[in-house]
């Protein structure tokens, strides 16, 4: 049957015209609007620093997370030692003296600058384990503020505050069941 003896015309033509595809003017456009969008968008997600500082505060919670599997895992304390003037924390298995672990992943010894890296423009605002800045983990998972002066304790409040420009996330240790949360 041909177009001429089709009963609706209108209809067969329009079918005729959508088995044709795209033209390449159709697919060029949406490929330039595309790397118009993505060259305005990319540029803006590389610098936000709400994002780097959620990346610094996930990055801390499995540190923790961690330290406190290990703590039971082996039967023993474990420590995480902040310093909020250099931006760095350690994964301990000694303090007084300090014996840094090895990170499982990279066989180096487990301290982590923040600021570098990915973590760039991100800085530890503070950290606080009942005014100290040494959370420690008994082989129940149970946290513990540690100081030279009176050794662990156990913790009543604990928190450690990532800043990157004006975003802010707080991670913090619970007492007694040492539940780790980002705020």
């Amino acid at each position: 049957m041909s177009c001429a003896q089709c009963p609706f015309p209108a209809f067969s033509r329009s079918a005729s015209r959508l088995r044709r595809g795209f033209t390449l003017i159709e697919i060029l456009s949406v490929v330039v609007i595309l790397g118009i969008a993505s060259a305005i968008i990319v540029p803006q997600l590389s610098s936000r620093d709400d994002l780097r500082c959620a990346a610094a505060a996930r990055a801390l919670m499995g540190d923790l997370l961690y330290a406190q599997s290990r703590s039971i895992a082996l039967g023993k304390m474990q420590y995480v030692q902040f310093n909020t003037t250099t931006n760095t924390y350690q994964v301990l298995d000694a303090v007084n003296p300090n014996n840094v672990i090895n990170n499982p992943v990279t066989q180096s010894p487990y301290t982590v600058t923040v600021g570098t890296g990915y973590l760039v423009h991100v800085g530890i605002s503070t950290a606080s384990f009942d005014g100290n800045t040494t959370v420690a983990f008994d082989p129940m998972g149970v946290p513990y503020s540690w100081s030279s002066g009176a050794g662990t304790v156990a913790l009543t409040a604990g928190s450690i505050v990532f800043q990157a420009g004006t975003n802010k996330k707080t991670i913090t240790v619970g007492p007694y069941s040492g539940e780790i949360k980002i705020n």
